[in-house]
């Protein structure tokens, strides 16, 4: 519903009659919508275990991130006629797994959740007329992200069976992106854009305990290293 209500707002706002032209307005918001693809890798040797009866000495292997979905919104202003300040707000989100191998015991456990991400950036953009109502753009930015491991379920490799609830964590840290885009002005007042973007998102992290059969014990954290992000988007933006 509050994706629903930001597009709808802001399509309400750019069909509003308006007496400036286009080229005096600087301040302009949108909302966003994306989706794109993640990988990463873990450097997490000593994962798991049931503290403090058995050290964790788990060792994660295949990281595999889903597909991502998101929104965000973004407001800006335009200094020169070329050049941007942005500073902007994305909620993602999508499926991660990963495998550990234990050798204490030689067991192998699957582990599949849901990583997301809380971020806010500041952004300089670039951009280059095409047409009258076309141009391409470049950006970089950086800003700080709230990465969130969360629903977590540990099974065996070998039996299918449950194993446990993993706790969730959320870490936070700096990223960084560049993107590209295109836009094309439907109106005085609006104009939609389609942006490509990478990023460097930083790591993840789960919480520090398990329910399993053991009750809620204490555990190693496991880890996901250097994660990076590919996206595609479509924004709406009004400027006023």
């Amino acid at each position: 519903m509050r994706i629903k209500g930001l597009i709808l707002s802001a399509i309400f706002v750019a069909t509003l009659p308006v007496a400036a032209r286009a080229e005096d307005r600087d301040f302009f918001a949108g909302v966003d919508v994306l989706g794109g693809v993640a990988t990463g890798s873990s450097s997490t040797k000593d994962g798991g275990g049931v503290l403090p009866s058995f050290n964790g000495d788990g060792v994660v292997e295949n990281v595999r991130f889903g597909g991502l979905v998101g929104i965000g919104a973004h407001i800006g202003y335009r200094f020169k006629p070329s050049w941007s300040a942005i500073v902007s707000y994305q909620h993602v989100r999508g499926n991660v797994s990963w495998d550990a191998r234990f050798a204490t015991y030689g067991g192998r456990s699957s582990f599949d959740g849901t990583a997301s991400s809380d971020v806010i950036m500041g952004s300089i953009a670039y951009a280059r007329p095409l047409s009258e109502a076309t141009s391409v753009s470049v950006k970089a930015g950086l800003g700080v992200t709230f990465n969130r491991l969360s629903d977590l379920v540990e099974t065996d490799r070998g039996t299918g069976l449950f194993g446990s609830d993993v706790a969730g964590h959320t870490k936070t840290g700096p990223t960084a992106q560049i993107g590209l885009g295109i836009q094309h002005r439907l109106s005085p007042s609006a104009t939609i854009g389609l942006d490509a973007a990478f990023a460097y998102v930083g790591g993840f992290e789960t919480g520090n305990t398990r329910n399993g059969n053991l009750g809620v014990t204490n555990i190693n954290p496991y880890k996901i290293d250097d994660v990076w992000r590919g996206t595609l988007g479509v924004s709406l933006k009004v400027a006023f």
